[in-house]
């Protein structure tokens, strides 16, 4: 397996199991197990959040403009 299947396979991986123990997190009642929702609220000036998910919300467009730009001018 190449170093690159690897990388990608454990990124994929990660990010999974993020998405899936956010949302088990979410929707289990048990007060055991804390979705990131409210740590960030707890933890996380509102100023804060609100500066990165606009980042966010910004850079996002730019960085999947930019890959499908690449990839059309590619083909």
């Amino acid at each position: 397996m190449s170093r690159r299947a690897v990388w990608i396979t454990a990124f994929l991986g990660v990010t999974t199991v993020a998405l899936v123990a956010e949302c088990w997190a979410s929707w289990d009642s048990s007060p055991d197990t804390v979705p990131w929702t409210d740590l960030i609220v707890g933890y996380v000036p509102g100023e804060i959040t609100a500066l990165v998910l606009g980042a966010l919300a910004a850079w996002l467009p730019v960085h999947f403009g930019l890959r499908y730009w690449r990839k059309r001018r590619a083909e």
